[in-house]
């Protein structure tokens, strides 16, 4: 797949997000969006047109968790992978994430280039699947 792919931020850390955000841009795969909450997020996604082709999520946020919002997105269909992004790093809060639906679980501090490395594997596994989109010129 050419052209940056989008990523969906969802951290509330504005410190953070905004780091990750700039970092993402930088290696120039990756098109961040960033949102500081899951109504922000949901909305994001439910735009006309929205398409993220993987999710960076926290677990604790200021409207919610992100393992039941994980899991939601599961429900709703939403196939891409979602990564978790937390500071929680007790073996049943990665369990628990991994059980909602996420693809991997990165604790901070984390590494940025192993988390570019885990965003990479993820998306090579989602674009051998039959759930991955792919546009050619205008077309979805």
């Amino acid at each position: 797949m050419s052209g940056p792919r989008p990523v969906l931020i969802i951290e509330d850390d504005s410190a953070l997000a905004e780091t990750l955000a700039e970092q993402l841009g930088h290696e120039g795969d990756f098109e961040p969006a960033v949102s500081a909450s899951l109504a922000d997020a949901e909305t994001r996604l439910a735009g006309s047109g929205a398409r993220y082709d993987l999710v960076l999520l926290d677990l604790t946020l200021p409207d919610g968790d992100g393992r039941e919002f994980c899991t939601r997105l599961r429900r709703g269909g939403y196939r891409m992978p979602v990564i978790m992004l937390t500071g929680s790093d007790g073996e049943q809060d990665i369990v628990s994430g991994l059980d909602a639906g996420a693809n991997d679980y990165i604790a901070k501090p984390f590494r940025m280039s192993e988390l570019l490395a885990r965003m990479r594997a993820q998306l090579r596994v989602y674009d051998s699947s039959e759930d991955a989109f792919f546009q050619i010129g205008p077309y979805l």
